[in-house]
């Protein structure tokens, strides 16, 4: 296995069978080693599964629509929304499958399960050749607490815990967490990353949807009692 931090929320995960890319939103052909997927990272997996956690456009483009074309064995699996702002009416290919939170879906191959988010969209919890993935999208404690807009906090920690407790209850084990450590949120901007640990104690743990790679090298010397922090320091980085 072998996985690449990409872009923003976007990974990279190669399988013996498949590659696995979540939140892809730069369709630039230079190969995964330089952060985007390439004709080449297609044709040379047996199948591909795009995942897309929601419809903004810092986590989804059209563009891996075209993916098909260069590998037949190419499955999409997103998140309602994306069908509901950006895809209504329009002819998709065949193998698209919109989730929502609480959907699953299955092929005898790939298992992928869709929790909720704290903002629009969901996250992604994925079985695959015996490793088990969780993409965040944007679930994330944005409590946005320097605003001075307590009442918010409160109802954002609320959905939060939530949000946790569904996740808890509903795997048995993560061993990769993708998961947003972004310093635009201000103090204790990584409080939720922390809660997500403590709560799911992923076996590791990669900082995305970062405002600089800043933020994942500083979260990268934190520890935590079974997770290893695997923090992205450049675009196209092999991380496992």
């Amino acid at each position: 296995m072998q996985i690449y931090y990409l872009r923003h929320s976007a990974v990279a995960v190669v399988l013996d069978k498949s590659l696995l890319v979540f939140d892809c939103f730069l369709c630039a052909n230079e190969g995964l080693e330089r952060g985007s997927v390439s004709e080449r990272d297609l044709k040379n997996a047996k199948s591909v599964y795009a995942f897309a956690s929601h419809s903004h456009s810092d986590h989804f483009n059209k563009c891996i629509f075209g993916w098909e074309k260069i590998n037949p064995q190419t499955a999409y699996i997103l998140d309602s929304t994306i069908r509901d702002e950006k895809m209504p009416g329009k002819s998709l290919p065949g193998r698209t499958v919109f989730l929502s939170p609480g959907e699953t879906y299955e092929d005898g191959y790939i298992k992928a399960k869709e929790f909720g988010s704290t903002d629009i969209g969901g996250s992604f919890y994925v079985e695959c050749e015996g490793v088990r993935l969780f993409h965040a999208g944007d679930l994330n404690f944005w409590h946005w607490r320097d605003d001075g807009d307590e009442k918010y906090s409160k109802q954002m920690k609320i959905l939060f815990d939530r949000e946790l407790e569904n996740i808890k209850n509903g795997v048995v084990k993560i061993d990769y967490a993708f998961f947003p450590v972004d310093s635009r949120i201000g103090s204790g901007h990584d409080e939720g990353a922390d809660l997500f640990i403590e709560a799911l104690k992923p076996g590791a743990f990669v900082p995305i949807h970062m405002n600089g790679f800043g933020d994942a090298l500083a979260y990268g010397e934190k520890n935590f009692e079974g997770t290893r922090i695997i923090a992205p320091k450049k675009n196209g980085e092999r991380l496992v």
